[in-house]
């Protein structure tokens, strides 16, 4: 599944200035070879700043195929999922997710043009809960060894 352009636009618009932060500190203040085609750049600066908007549009790309293919119930049990081994810690992961499918509802209600509390009636607020398969725990294995594999290297 193609993550959808004009989602993927959308993100990228509301993140014009956060882009052009990033190109405007690492370009022009960072010590390096300078450039003589941009007064007041180095070389090392956009190649930085290169690399951390490269960075940043590969996760708004995520992001965008992320909204689109999951409804906000899964991506609440997504996210429940993936916090759970903060609870380790003393953390509660049920408190992030019900700020998460709160934040979310309320988005959809703006989206429709409401309030989503008094639209909604609802009084309670169910979470999902996502019981991890083998697909799941493979891809789990995977990406540990990846990121081992890249720490190492």
């Amino acid at each position: 599944m193609a993550a959808a352009p004009s989602d993927l636009h959308l993100l990228v618009r509301r993140s014009r200035w956060l882009l052009l932060t990033i190109l405007l500190m690492f370009g022009w203040l960072t010590p390096g070879t300078p450039l003589a085609a941009i007064p007041g750049t180095t070389l090392e600066g956009l190649l930085l700043a290169a690399d951390y908007i490269a960075r940043l549009l590969v996760a708004l790309a995520t992001l965008a195929l992320l909204l689109r293919s999951l409804d906000p119930p899964q991506l609440v049990a997504g996210m429940r999922a993936m916090l759970a081994p903060i609870e380790l810690l003393g953390f509660s992961c049920d408190r992030i997710a019900v700020r998460l499918a709160l934040t979310l509802q309320e988005v959809e209600a703006a989206r429709n043009g409401g309030d989503g509390e008094r639209e909604s009636g609802a009084t309670c607020l169910v979470l999902p809960c996502h019981v991890p398969g083998t697909a799941d725990l493979l891809l789990g294995v995977v990406s540990a060894a990846l990121v081992l594999a890249a720490l190492l290297a």
